[in-house]
């Protein structure tokens, strides 16, 4: 019996939801509600990827070699320190027939939930990646669930390209909501001064994508604070 948002994975501690366990089952077989995605690339987040370089000063291949050991140990990318993980693009292998999520067997796809609750196992030791970025091109599976996400990649876009944007794509969408209500209110009040949006942390792509949003939500300026 599956549970739609992915229970029946949880190994310890019994109970919790996939993200918040310490280890997750990584069988190969899919239930009838899950996809099994054959994995090109992981993403690691930002503040995770930082924090294993700076532990191992910049040692690539001691980076490489700690991720190898967060993903058999736990059955998932999810950094211990930081608690966070990444994102993934793969090809789907196989799909149960009661799966929701509209997937067919050739589909490449970006899936746009957390590593950090996502089955996950390696096959290749992660030996095409030198450790010294935060993409990593890597042979192995993953597992979604029912309630997963997974967005299908266009065939004109690059993977690599659409990995970074789909990483971050929450905080730009969630910028425009903001600023646009925000704009829409203050006209509404007759209040047409120009609103200026400051992003923190605007230098990386989340921030870049956020200053990009909130300018065309109607922000007369955004400022990116680095």
């Amino acid at each position: 019996m599956t549970s739609p948002v992915g229970l029946h994975r949880v190994v310890e501690p019994v109970g919790v939801l996939p993200q918040a366990a310490q280890r997750l089952r990584v069988d190969r077989e899919v239930g009838a509600d899950e996809v099994r995605i054959r994995v090109e690339r992981l993403n690691l987040d930002a503040a995770s990827f930082r924090q294993l370089w700076q532990k191992h000063a910049g040692d690539g291949a001691a980076v490489r070699a700690e991720v190898c050991e967060i993903i058999a140990a736990r059955g998932k990318m999810q950094n211990p320190v930081t608690g966070s993980g990444g994102m993934l693009i793969g090809v789907v292998e196989e799909v149960g027939p009661d799966s929701p999520l509209g997937l067919k067997p050739g589909d490449r796809v970006a899936t746009l939930v957390s590593l950090t609750l996502t089955p996950l196992v390696v096959t290749d030791g992660l030996a095409s990646w030198d450790g010294r970025g935060e993409q990593v091109p890597c042979a192995g599976y993953a597992i979604l669930f029912a309630r997963s996400i997974a967005a299908v990649l266009p065939d004109d876009l690059d993977p690599q390209l659409s990995l970074a944007v789909l990483d971050v794509c929450g905080a730009p969408a969630l910028t425009a909501r903001v600023v646009s209500r925000y704009v829409a209110d203050r006209r509404r009040a007759g209040d047409d001064r120009p609103v200026t949006v400051a992003v923190v942390g605007g230098a990386g792509k989340s921030g870049s994508l956020s200053l990009a949003a909130a300018a065309r939500a109607g922000a007369g300026r955004t400022v990116g604070v680095v």
